[in-house]
């Protein structure tokens, strides 16, 4: 995650606050150390994707976990499986809100969300971006939820994330489809039903 390309994720959130954790952890997903690893694949399905629900770190996390696949990264067979589990989580996460017009929440009128998110999380005076907070010890970056539109703006991009995830999940499922582990085959062939729904589904009709 050391490249200049890599996405700033103290900028992004997952579902316990800032993302600032979430490279070194997807660092150990190909590391020799079996607990560093766990610790990963627990990082994902907890904060990344917790219950269902996408942030706005899920979508590069995603491409990360994706392209370390496809490079043939990851070793450990048990990992992988859950590694293709977790997309499979964000492929389903894709579909959230199909019938919404999700980029329009992402993008309100009048309105800089990801400006906003930035002077928030980079913010190391919370007064003075919330005057009226009454417990200075919260965590700036459930502030950023007060506001109805903001939230509802960080839930759509998180969504169009995954969405945009989508052809990596299913090239790494493709890839991991020939795994000589069935286990893994088993797992990516689920993923790869789950990404290419997503994907029909997020594809307009002509």
């Amino acid at each position: 995650m050391n490249s200049s390309n890599a996405p700033r994720f103290d900028l992004l959130l997952h579902a316990y606050g800032q993302a600032a954790d979430t490279p070194g952890h997807l660092d150990a997903l190909a590391a020799e150390d079996p607990a560093a690893r766990d610790a990963a694949v627990h990082h994902l399905n907890s904060a990344i994707v917790h219950q269902g629900t996408p942030w706005t770190a899920t979508g590069p996390a995603t491409e990360y976990v994706s392209a370390i696949i496809r490079r043939g990264a990851v070793a450990d067979g048990a990992t992988l499986v859950e590694l293709l589990c977790f997309l499979g989580e964000v492929a389903e996460s894709a579909a959230i809100g199909a019938e919404d017009d999700i980029e329009s929440l992402a993008r309100p009128a009048g309105r800089d969300i990801e400006a906003e998110v930035a002077a928030m999380l980079e913010s190391d005076d919370v007064d003075a971006v919330d005057d009226d907070r009454e417990e200075d010890d919260e965590d700036v970056a459930y502030l950023l939820y007060e506001d109805e539109v903001r939230a509802d703006a960080l839930f759509a991009h998180a969504v169009l994330g995954c969405r945009a995830a989508l052809p990596g999940i299913v090239a790494a499922a493709a890839y991991a489809g020939t795994h000589p582990d069935e286990r893994v085959r088993a797992e990516a062939a689920e993923t790869l039903a789950a990404a290419t729904a997503a994907l029909t589904a997020d594809t307009p009709p002509h």
